[in-house]
């Protein structure tokens, strides 16, 4: 499959070396905006102290970047907490990139930067990805080429936002972790979803203790058809050729397939893998 060039490409986007005087600039911390395209909705407090202290004894050392907006001001894309912890300080000016960038380009920025800090919350992160299908048009293989990940883990982080907004919420807060999360999307029942993230809350368990309840949780037709390996085998192959979840189901005459998918764009992507005209 052919990835089509992702705008002018990161490598023009992220370029911010200050060796541009036209780009480089002082700005006041008044002449920015909060994003509308950052990822982020928590903030760390140690971190930000522990950042308010480096900018306290040797500046902000790396610019934040931004892009003009109307009557001399200025929309943040990249650098939301030094921004923040420069503020904090008082202090009256920060270094900033000035670019020119589309909405899309702002958005693909914003999500680079954060990843590759490891800054953002699994949430945040799925969150994101899911802006660039939904709004700019993007496919999985197009965002896992931007970010510098594969595919299988921006599928992964998009299908989280399947679960009960209560466990993202967990997720999102540091409750539980990704690998929890993870382990509960095995289970196909919302209330039994609930019931064992209620207990991982409560009792501590791990992310092994957590995949094994998943697994034997469900009713005995499910351990039935996983102790039959033909089946298995057939459905570990259909998960591998759609790039999603699939569940076989025998009964005495016939059975049952289950294909998941997480958004429009993804049910397109499977249709096309089927030969299905959408």
């Amino acid at each position: 499959m052919t990835t089509k060039r992702l705008g002018r490409g990161l490598a023009d986007i992220i370029d911010a070396s200050p060796q541009q005087p036209a780009n480089f600039v002082m700005l006041r911390t008044d002449q920015i905006r909060p994003g509308r395209f950052q990822p982020r909705t928590t903030m760390n407090d140690a971190s930000l102290e522990e950042l308010k202290a480096s900018i306290k004894k040797s500046g902000v050392i790396e610019p934040v970047i931004v892009r003009p907006v109307a009557h001399g001001s200025y929309e943040l894309v990249a650098g939301e907490r030094r921004l923040r912890a420069s503020q904090a300080l008082g202090l009256a000016e920060v270094p900033a990139i000035i670019k020119a960038l589309s909405d899309k380009e702002a958005l693909e920025l914003s999500l680079v930067e954060n990843v590759q800090r490891e800054n953002l919350n699994p949430m945040e992160e799925a969150k994101g990805y899911e802006r660039l299908l939904d709004e700019f048009g993007y496919t999985q293989e197009e965002i896992a080429a931007a970010v510098g990940k594969d595919r299988a883990t921006i599928a992964n982080l998009l299908r989280v936002l399947m679960l009960p907004d209560e466990i993202q919420q967990g997720v999102r807060e540091g409750v539980v972790t990704f690998g929890h999360a993870k382990a509960l999307l095995s289970v196909p029942e919302r209330a039994r979803q609930m019931e064992l993230f209620r207990r991982i809350t409560k009792s501590g368990l791990s992310v092994r203790q957590t995949e094994a309840l998943a697994s034997a949780g469900g009713s005995s037709r499910r351990r039935a058809r996983r102790l039959d390996p033909q089946l298995k085998g057939l459905e570990d192959g259909l998960r591998q050729a759609l790039g999603t979840k699939v569940s076989l189901t025998a009964r005495a005459k016939g059975g049952r397939i289950v294909i998941d998918y997480f958004s429009s764009e993804d049910l397109a992507r499977i249709l096309e893998l089927l030969g299905v005209r959408s």
